[in-house]
């Protein structure tokens, strides 16, 4: 085989690997959150309520001295995109901590949901998120636009936001 054969079969092989996910993993899909009245709810519930919406996904926590200060940036985005649903998932290692951060720090409006797991659970282990904060864009079809960006002032997300 000559060697620009193999090297097209190299290519052909590299570039189906890099695909972009489609779908959530059902690791993501089946882990359990809590509502602002601890109310269990898995991750794919949260999604269903959001069917056919752009929503931006912010994986957060009131200690993260990071995520505290993108707020400003976070707010400036939602006042951007209004059509976007912000939807605010807290690794706080508390549920007081997480609801006294919400009205404390955060004070966004939005959806606020609580990951009992943290990074340990089967969402944020199939995500491969291993910091946060952690922001992803679902598109109204449910796909990610994007997805591990770690800063709010990312100009990427954005565009993610805005596009159509």
């Amino acid at each position: 085989m000559s060697r620009i054969t193999l090297l097209l079969l190299f290519v052909f092989m590299v570039s189906c690997n890099t695909e972009k996910p489609t779908a959530f993993p059902e690791e993501a899909l089946n882990e359990k959150f809590l509502t602002i009245d601890e109310s269990p709810i898995t991750f794919q519930e949260i999604l269903a309520k959001y069917k056919g919406k752009k929503v931006m996904f912010e994986v957060c926590a009131s200690w993260c001295a990071e995520c505290i200060s993108g707020i400003p940036q976070v707010k400036k985005l939602k006042e951007e995109n209004p059509d976007v649903v912000f939807v605010f998932l807290s690794i706080d290692k508390t549920i007081p901590q997480w609801k006294n951060g919400i009205d404390r720090f955060f004070n966004i409006e939005g959806d606020h949901y609580y990951l009992p797991s943290a990074l340990k659970g089967g969402f944020a282990k199939s995500l491969g998120i291993e910091d946060i904060p952690y922001y992803t864009v679902l598109n109204e079809l449910g796909i990610a636009s994007i997805s591990n960006v770690s800063e709010s002032t990312d100009p990427r997300l954005a565009e993610a936001l805005k596009e159509q």
